[in-house]
């Protein structure tokens, strides 16, 4: 706490280029921005984007159509949003990929089928993402985070997947597609989640372990024994 009162400036990545706002960025004449919006040189914002006051798009980001951004986010350097929607003060580090398709081949007569994915990305107020993290949008729903949730960097997070409150989730994790984590979970770094797994409320699961069953609210997961 102390920290945080002598470095404010700390808590929210700002503008590496301030007072220089929209030099070399494209901004459609579609797009919304309210008053005080920084967009850093490079940046791409496209039809029917919004982004709201006190809001940092970092150079080289894109925003694709359609995007809502709250106000007083961050949005680092080279990350990519696609059909989502964020809330307010959202954080999201350097070279993100939010919103593409989730990896859901079908089997068809001739080899494998495109599945169409028609979902979004829905990320709630003050979630923080780290840097390189994937998250897939929804197939026919959403893929959710939920409000306060903090993900670490190389994250990756599957189509339809459904992220409580308050979770933290570390580093090198991977959520299967359809997976549900109930509010305040946390994810050891390296833990795999198999799709369709429900994570309960306050759950602990210990670093490098695999989720196959269901976990009970506020069960502690032990670490895996060690390979020999």
């Amino acid at each position: 706490m102390a920290a945080r009162a002598l470095f404010p400036e700390t808590l929210r990545p700002s503008s590496m280029f301030k007072g220089v706002s929209d030099a070399g960025a494209v901004i459609h004449d579609a797009a919304r921005l309210e008053e005080n919006v920084q967009i850093d040189p490079g940046a791409i914002v496209s039809a029917q984007a919004e982004i709201g006051s006190g809001t940092v798009i970092g150079a080289g980001a894109v925003l694709g159509p359609d995007v809502k951004v709250g106000r007083n986010c961050s949005i680092g350097a080279g990350t990519t949003l696609m059909c989502a929607l964020l809330g307010d003060r959202v954080v999201v580090r350097p070279s993100c990929c939010i919103g593409q398709d989730g990896f859901v081949p079908a089997n068809g007569v001739d080899g494998h089928e495109k599945v169409p994915q028609v979902g979004r990305v829905i990320i709630q107020d003050d979630v923080e993402i780290g840097a390189g993290t994937a998250i897939n949008r929804g197939v026919m729903g959403d893929t959710v985070i939920g409000e306060g949730s903090k993900i670490d960097n190389l994250v990756h997070i599957g189509q339809n997947v459904s992220i409580g409150r308050r979770c933290i989730i570390l580093a090198q994790s991977g959520i299967s597609g359809s997976a549900t984590l109930e509010d305040h979970v946390v994810l050891g770094f390296q833990v795999s989640v198999s799709d369709r797994v429900t994570i309960g409320e306050s759950a602990h699961v210990a670093a490098r372990s695999s989720v196959h069953t269901n976990i009970a609210v506020g069960a502690r997961c032990d670490a895996p024994p060690p390979i020999q």
